[in-house]
């Protein structure tokens, strides 16, 4: 039994985590409903075994030994009820988080690409290297870089992929927060880097951990 309680114990640790991560890391609002239910049924299971685990010892003690006992233990519970509740409120406040922003459309998605290309020209200034970002829809963006590139080498390719994608995020990020979007539910287009004559090089891949992928064999 006590193993149990530390393995549920160590659930309700891990289910937390995951709701702050799922809310300001790597906001997902799917996973961060499933972190919490599995916060709550844990909760509600140690709970449980607790207390089954309480009435077997009070059970067993001498007569005397439970009236000396009743005043702090009926303490001890009024506590663990308040705290019960105050995590009960949270997890309530928590759940009732909702998209108070406007909905991310293709507008959006056309705006924030000409503000994608301005940052990142702006931090290529001194090389003289242009690029274009284009929306597709309201999921989806082409990030164009010049010809050459396409005959870059595999490990040149990631690490300029890699480093675009973090201006993406980034500036996704503080892009959305000014024009009041709400990241818990809003997220950021997925991102194909081209060259001009619109071949592939680079693509945003992955669910949870997400990274940019070169699909050229250079």
């Amino acid at each position: 039994m006590e193993i149990l309680k530390n393995v549920l114990t160590l659930i309700v640790l891990v289910s937390g985590f995951g709701i702050w991560y799922f809310i300001k890391k790597s906001p997902n609002k799917k996973y961060r409903n499933i972190s919490i239910a599995v916060l709550i049924g844990s909760s509600l299971i140690i709970g449980t075994l607790f207390k089954e685990d309480t009435t077997k010892i009070e059970n067993t003690q001498p007569i005397t030994t439970q009236i000396a006992t009743t005043t702090s233990s009926e303490s001890t519970k009024n506590t663990k009820e308040e705290k019960t509740s105050e995590t009960k409120s949270e997890t309530s406040t928590t759940q009732e988080i909702k998209n108070d922003g406007p909905e991310y459309t293709e507008t959006s998605n056309t705006e924030f690409a000409t503000h994608l290309t301005t940052e990142i020209n702006n931090q290529l200034a001194n090389t003289g290297y242009q690029v274009v970002a284009k929306p597709v829809g309201k999921n989806v963006l082409y990030l164009y870089l010049p010809q050459e590139a396409k005959y870059y080498s595999k490990v040149e390719i990631q690490q300029i992929a890699d480093k675009i994608y973090q201006i993406k995020e980034s500036t996704f990020k503080t892009w959305a927060i000014e024009n009041g979007y709400d990241l818990g539910s809003t997220y950021s287009p997925k991102l194909y880097v081209k060259v001009e004559d619109d071949t592939t090089i680079a693509k945003e891949s992955g669910a949870l951990k997400k990274s940019m992928k070169v699909v050229v064999n250079n």
